[in-house]
């Protein structure tokens, strides 16, 4: 982590550029029950009071889409999303029964502390507790999408990072994108960098990606005449040095899922067709027809388009397809 000093040889105008830009409102929920929703674009559902806490504390925006169903750690039912984590503490009154978990402390992004800037300012907001300030269109966001019930503290100044200026709180970290001023503020995916980090741990029932639909008949090799595949990414955009997930779903022509055909996977530059490094994997599905690899894209230039190749086969029965995702950063 970059000391707080880089930024603050930025200068003024840094700060006070980052005084513009607010979030278009997103619901991203593709289908609706009484108290479920199912996002296909991560193949998890949000149910019950997590659902709740979804809807009342800004969606999309403020937690992104689900990564796992719920499931219990250590005592503690949790859900993770792309930008946070849900936990459910039924000894805490209603209003506080649903929290958001400590990530931004979890991966150890605190900062010391420093002094309170002088003079004071109503732009900039120093918290004692922690020994931080929240300032200008951060400080905007903060106030706008429920402070500290929502934020936690602040555990560091905004500084570069990657690039990007950010701050980190306890629960959830902000970026400034310059380049958009409709979305100038977003929050960062936390949750996304805790699973690549700790999803070893997590039970893989958790981690798979599922169907809205889960009524599915056994099928035999000498009742399956074809195959189909699909195969979805995680991150349709990203950059290199991290693990990209990937998801394949094989049925036969009748739309019934296959149990144990052998999918093997890999990922190549368009261009050039080069494999990259440590990017194959042979596995198989399970009962609902389902694989799912997490594989790392070590290397590759900005602008460059990975292929994803799937290659399926049982018994005699084989078919293949692809997907693309684009490195950039």
């Amino acid at each position: 982590m970059k000391s707080i000093q880089v930024f603050r040889k930025l200068g003024i105008v840094l700060l006070l550029a980052i005084t513009a830009g607010f979030f278009a409102p997103q619901t991203g929920l593709t289908q609706e029950g009484a108290d479920e929703f199912f996002f296909e674009q991560t193949g998890h559902w949000v149910k019950g009071e997590f659902l709740a806490y979804f809807r009342e504390y800004g969606g999309i925006k403020i937690f992104g889409y689900p990564l796992t169903e719920e499931f219990v750690d250590q005592g503690l039912t949790v859900q993770y999303f792309q930008k946070a984590r849900m936990e459910w503490h039924p000894e805490n009154p209603d209003q506080y029964k649903v929290q958001l978990g400590l990530l931004g402390e979890e991966l150890k992004y605190r900062q010391p502390p420093v002094p309170e800037p002088t003079p004071r300012s109503r732009r900039k907001v120093f918290f004692p507790e922690t020994g931080h300030t929240v300032s200008y269109a951060f400080l905007d966001f903060f106030n706008e999408n429920g402070g500290i019930n929502i934020f936690g503290y602040p555990i560091t100044e905004m500084y570069f990072e990657e690039g990007q200026i950010v701050q980190y709180f306890q629960r959830l970290k902000l970026q400034w994108q310059p380049n958009n001023p409709a979305d100038a503020v977003i929050i960062g995916d936390l949750g996304e960098v805790y699973i690549d980090i700790y999803g070893h741990r997590m039970p893989p029932a958790a981690l798979r990606p599922l169907n809205s639909i889960f009524v599915t008949p056994e099928t035999t090799l000498s009742e399956i005449s074809g195959l189909r595949a699909m195969v979805s990414l995680r991150y349709s955009v990203m950059t290199a040095k991290r693990n990209q997930t990937v998801t394949v779903l094989v049925t036969d022509t009748n739309g019934d899922y296959v149990e144990n055909a052998r999918v093997e996977i890999s990922f190549s530059e368009m261009n050039t067709n080069r494999i990259l490094p440590d990017s194959t994997q042979m596995l198989f599905t399970d009962k609902r027809g389902f694989a799912n690899a997490s594989l790392p894209v070590n290397e590759g230039r900005s602008g460059t388009n990975i292929v994803v190749r799937v290659v399926v086969t049982y018994g005699r029965l084989s078919t293949s397809t692809q997907n693309v995702f684009l490195l950039w950063w």
